[in-house]
């Protein structure tokens, strides 16, 4: 017994003198990251969050590497996000609960700065948003970033008008029989109609409703309805047909001009059952001219359904110009803006964003989870 004293005396001591000699760790200096100049490569990647859809959230990753680089938090149901012209700001509509999945509703326009991805600011706005699984036209933003548009339905429907510039709520305005925000120009939007119309809005340069013109009937909502899932091309937004036709609505201030509507698909080629589906299911290249569209080969009511095909059409020509093969099913699309875009792709059933040269149409790399249910894609 003695003896084992005298050895645990003798390790102590050694223990002590060595623990004397180690450097004191050194505490941890918090910090945080910051984003610097943007990417023409960085997508934003909405999680609808299915498991969760009180804490919905907007992922940034950089399409070039794969590598995620930061994650708004978004609240509950949300939908897209809105980015100033100059890539100064972003501004997403939120639903918050007093009490997380119940108590008083409260919703604002939240302005995130683009270094940090934090919180600077916020507009409350009436309770009353529209929400659904996301794509583009639930909100929108005036061309010059000054105005936030905000579509809303109770059943009734309106619009939310926040001047993001002085961070206040402006008006809610009317818009029964339509739904949705298209933006066309600095003070106006469109809205798309039951009866086969749009209703076109002005704004005065408060924000205020200053008038409204309704479009010509230009498609039939009994025969062949338009689905919401649009894209803008220049001064055009380009609306398109369960069975698959292209409607060009051009506007100018208060002037709204219909265009011819156009196919995407040839005889043989509908004889074949190739249809459009997806949540987002177009997209377009501005500078290129170009429309991709997920397609598929299905039955009449398949509009929800994804495809694993990109056909690409020349909006000039209206003639189709690649057809390229996806490496998974794809519900949502999307193109990156410059001059060597890439093609974003992904499917809320798959955890996962696909990358493809949207010149080729060759895979490049998937992007592994989060989001756990990935949906709309933005490119700013």
């Amino acid at each position: 017994m003695k003896r084992s004293l005298v050895v645990s005396g003798a390790l102590l001591c050694a223990f002590v003198a060595t623990a004397a000699d180690v450097a004191p760790l050194q505490p941890e200096q918090a910090s945080v990251e910051k984003l610097g100049a943007p990417s023409p490569h960085w997508v934003f990647v909405y999680d609808v969050n299915f498991l969760g859809y009180l804490d919905s959230k907007v992922y940034l990753f950089d399409a070039d590497t794969g590598s995620m680089l930061g994650m708004l938090s978004t609240g509950a149901f949300g939908n897209a996000v809105e980015f100033a012209p100059d890539f100064s700001a972003i501004y997403v509509p939120e639903m918050y609960y007093s009490r997380g999945s119940r108590g008083e509703r409260t919703e604002v326009v939240t302005t995130y700065d683009t270094q940090e991805l934090k919180p600077v600011g916020e507009v409350v706005i009436p309770s009353k948003r529209a929400t659904g699984i996301p794509h583009r036209a639930y909100q929108g933003i005036s061309d010059d970033g000054r105005f936030v548009f905000v579509a809303n339905m109770t059943p009734a429907t309106s619009v939310s008008v926040v001047d993001v510039a002085v961070q206040k709520f402006v008006t809610e305005i009317e818009n029964s029989g339509c739904n949705l925000v298209y933006p066309t120009g600095k003070r106006s939007f469109m809205s798309l109609c039951g009866d086969g119309t749009v209703l076109s809005v002005q704004l005065d340069d408060q924000g205020n409703l200053e008038s409204k013109t309704r479009s010509a009937k230009f498609f039939d909502p009994d025969k062949d309805p338009l689905t919401e899932k649009a894209s803008r091309y220049g001064n055009t937004w380009l609306f398109f047909s369960f069975d698959g036709y292209v409607h060009p609505v051009t506007f100018a201030g208060d002037k709204i001009s219909i265009g011819e509507r156009w196919s995407l698909f040839n005889e043989i080629e509908r004889a074949q059952n190739w249809r459009v589906g997806g949540s987002q299911f177009n997209a377009v290249h501005q500078a290129a001219g170009r429309l991709y569209v997920i397609v598929h080969q299905g039955g009449t009511y398949g509009h929800k359904d994804g495809g694993k095909a990109v056909w690409v059409y020349d909006l000039e020509t209206q003639n189709g110009v690649a057809q390229f093969a996806l490496t998974d099913i794809a519900t949502n699309i999307a193109v990156t803006k410059d001059s060597a875009p890439l093609l974003i792709t992904d499917d809320a059933a798959r955890p996962a964003v696909d990358v493809y040269d949207a010149l080729t149409g060759k895979a490049l790399r998937t992007i592994a989870g989060p989001p756990a249910t990935p949906s709309f894609i933005q490119s700013p």
